[in-house]
């Protein structure tokens, strides 16, 4: 009985020291390895991390009162820094949602999970084909609009360095947008890799399926005229790109018909400078970024430098750009934080109403896991920002 309790003593002091370094992290970022890694366990598991670790500092303190073993007080002390230091961030972060309207539910964030809503089941349908692909776009149509007229249309286009995830990544989101009266469609595209580098196809078959909505949405019960376009990391790059060339007249899409204008624009840590995040000095995750931007555009910058140019999101701000809000974590070590706060301002002083929202001690997909801190500041906070765009239901 007592090696079983040693081994439990031991595991649990290795849990309460993971999560100190984990606070550490997520207190000081720009620490190698830790900072990567602190604000990702603080945003999927803050919460936890928290009460477990107050209540771990309790218990060693108690076990150290009986023993005066310096270990336990050391482990003691790690307990109540990683309850603090996580309470701490998680408490910045609460306060920045609420200056920008969001609420956040506490038990929602404890349990990480989605808002309960209905289960919608999405409707299929391909929008073009290239390379011998099938390229479809899932249509989750709305229930909770209280008038006759037809839904804003809410189009999500996903990220993973144009070469992972697929449309179905936040089905949670969709839903809980759909549960608000929105037409939400979320867009596949054709996808990059070593061999395939596909910078110059993306965007025009994305028009594509602009095309098609603007022909098909009032189909579904959606109103292509009052249309936003959302999307994070990658897929930020591809919203801000579309949507402000649309605006402009220049998307030319991969298929005949009109390309509809575009409300609003929302953007999650967009790549909007990608030869920077090609640059990225991180000495851990520099190497995804090197890897993404090279199987996107064929190269380096290098090597085709017209390339970076032609998808960096600067080329394309224009007067007729739609109102924009980002949304960038200050701790995001795979896009530098500082590339959207330059953009936005070129953005500003060529008359676009730009937002931006400084998330702090945030890392790169903070918002991803349905229901945490992150996820449901995000979502409240462009659900308000649609409505201020004249995309209510």
């Amino acid at each position: 009985m007592k090696a079983i309790i040693r081994i439990g003593q031991f595991l649990g002091n290795a849990l309460l020291v993971l999560f100190a370094l984990g606070a550490l992290g997520s207190l000081f970022p720009a620490i190698p390895a830790l900072g990567e890694v602190g604000p990702l366990l603080t945003a999927n598991l803050g919460p936890w991390i928290t009460i477990v670790a107050l209540i771990g500092a309790v218990v060693v303190f108690r076990r150290w009162r009986s023993n005066r073993k310096r270990s336990t007080a050391i482990v003691a002390s790690m307990a109540a820094f990683a309850a603090l230091g996580t309470g701490y961030v998680q408490a910045q972060q609460i306060g920045v949602a609420q200056a920008n309207g969001a609420q956040i539910d506490l038990g929602e964030a404890l349990l990480a999970r989605s808002q309960t809503e209905p289960d919608i089941k999405p409707e299929t349908v391909v929008y073009s084909r290239y390379d011998g692909q099938d390229l479809p776009l899932d249509i989750y149509r709305p229930i909770g609009s209280k008038g006759a007229r037809p839904a804003p249309v809410f189009v999500y286009i996903h990220g993973g360095g144009w070469g992972g995830e697929t449309l179905k990544q936040r089905q949670a989101d969709y839903r809980w947008f759909a549960a608000r009266g929105y037409l939400v469609v979320s867009l596949e595209y054709p996808l990059s890799s070593k061999t395939r580098p596909t910078w110059n196809v993306a965007e025009p078959q994305l028009g594509c399926a602009m095309v098609w909505l603007g022909a098909n949405a009032a189909r579904f019960g959606g109103d292509p005229a009052r249309l936003a376009l959302w999307g994070e990391s990658a897929g930020g790059n591809l919203v801000l790109n579309l949507s402000y060339r649309a605006n402009a007249g220049t998307l030319q899409p991969a298929c005949a018909g009109a390309v509809p204008k575009v409300a609003a624009t929302i953007a999650l840590y967009p790549v909007v400078d990608p030869a920077r995040m090609y640059r990225n000095p991180d000495p851990l995750i520099s190497v995804f970024g090197r890897l993404m931007t090279v199987n996107y555009t064929g190269g380096t910058p290098s090597q085709f430098p017209d390339r970076y140019s032609a998808i960096a999101s600067s080329t394309h701000i224009n007067a007729q750009a739609p109102a924009t809000l980002l949304i960038v974590p200050h701790a995001d070590h795979l896009v530098v934080p500082e590339a959207a706060h330059e953009f936005a301002a070129k953005a500003q002083a060529a008359g676009v109403a730009v937002r931006l929202i400084d998330v702090p001690y945030a890392e790169h997909g903070f918002d991803l896991r349905s229901g945490n801190i992150g996820n449901q500041m995000v979502r409240q906070v462009m659900l308000q920002f649609l409505a201020e765009r004249g995309l209510k239901p």
